[in-house]
């Protein structure tokens, strides 16, 4: 008796070391994509003003943080948008952008904003949050910052904005459609990881095909959660019955970035994972290639090793950076 327990104990010894070091490994494994992906930027009163949780709007999310750097007094705004498929995230995921330029002399922001299916609002505008209400949300945080910052003694005369996944969606459609309406001149763009045709993200013929010949309730149930998914996005629903590729393709286009590249959109920096399974890198190749047929200036990094992390590639993180900068330097006044 006395060997088994003498068994059991160094069974249940190995058991929790493997767990221990299997725990050590994940973290190690976490920590340096963080780092490699450029997630980490630390902050303190030397490098400047951090102003948390000011209000832009009525709703329970419309809230931001400013970052104004300690050195000189800048002209132009950062705005970084968080990623979660538009229905996670909080501002404080980008943060780490916030500060990185904001360290180089930019005044920066990240935002929150009313979620799909997460959140609710009570607006005489929209009945729910939607795309399109992000997008006023946007504009709204902008005007917002502005005014702000005029309190403060800063003259914000133009701006940039980018974002992460779900954000890097926003930025750029927000950069593409709103262009001209936006409270501060758009100077360049920048979207990680960003889907950049929703057509793609969700084919029309895929979802056409399974509603109209779903047997099993299994699939059925399936079909109705994606349909409910592109509902929310639309902010409306979808009639099913009768529903054609070309009307579904249409409601998509509304909410597609790569649809609205004109000759006067805003230079693009574009990252994306060349093993990426959530938004695969033909979303940068593609809008890079459409704003290139408009003489639109971009830049496109696929990150040859990294999924949508962008976390395996220290050197293209890098890279990175040092085109925003360069942007920065071109395009600000």
């Amino acid at each position: 008796m006395k060997k088994v327990l003498i068994i059991m104990a160094w069974i249940l010894c190995s058991i929790v070391l493997l767990a221990i070091i299997g725990g050590g490994y994940l973290i190690y494994k976490v920590n340096t994509q963080l780092h490699n992906g450029g997630k980490i930027v630390e902050w303190s009163e030397n490098n400047g003003r951090e102003l948390l949780n000011l209000q832009y709007g009525e709703q329970a999310r419309n809230n931001y943080d400013l970052y104004i750097p300690k050195v000189g007094k800048p002209n132009a705004l950062m705005l970084f948008i968080h990623g979660g498929s538009w229905i996670s995230g909080q501002k404080e995921d980008i943060a780490y952008e916030a500060r990185r330029y904001a360290q180089h002399g930019y005044i920066t922001a990240t935002m929150n904003y009313s979620r799909l299916g997460t959140d609710t609002i009570n607006s005489q505008t929209f009945d729910k949050p939607s795309i399109f209400s992000m997008m006023s949300e946007i504009t709204m945080v902008i005007t917002a910052i502005k005014n702000k910052c005029a309190e403060m003694g800063y003259n914000l005369t133009q701006m940039a904005i980018g974002g992460y996944s779900a954000g890097g969606h926003l930025a750029m459609l927000y950069a593409t459609k709103h262009n001209n309406d936006s409270p501060l001149p758009i100077k360049f763009q920048i979207s990680w990881v960003g889907p950049s045709d929703m057509n793609s993200l969700f084919p029309s013929d895929a979802i056409i095909t399974a509603i109209t010949t779903t047997e099993s309730e299994q699939e059925s149930a399936s079909q109705k959660g994606a349909m409910n998914y592109i509902h929310n996005i639309i902010g409306h629903e979808i009639e099913i019955n009768n529903l054609t590729k070309e009307h579904l393709d249409s409601l998509k286009s509304n909410i597609s970035p790569i649809d609205y590249v004109n000759t006067t959109t805003p230079p693009a920096i574009l990252a994306y994972g060349a093993i990426d399974k959530l938004v695969n890198a033909e979303h940068g190749r593609q809008i890079s290639s459409t704003l290139s047929k408009n003489g639109i200036e971009n830049k496109l990094f696929v990150f040859p090793n990294s999924g949508h992390e962008l976390g395996n590639d220290t050197e293209y993180t890098l890279m990175v950076e040092k085109a925003i900068l360069e942007f920065c330097t071109n395009y600000f006044e």
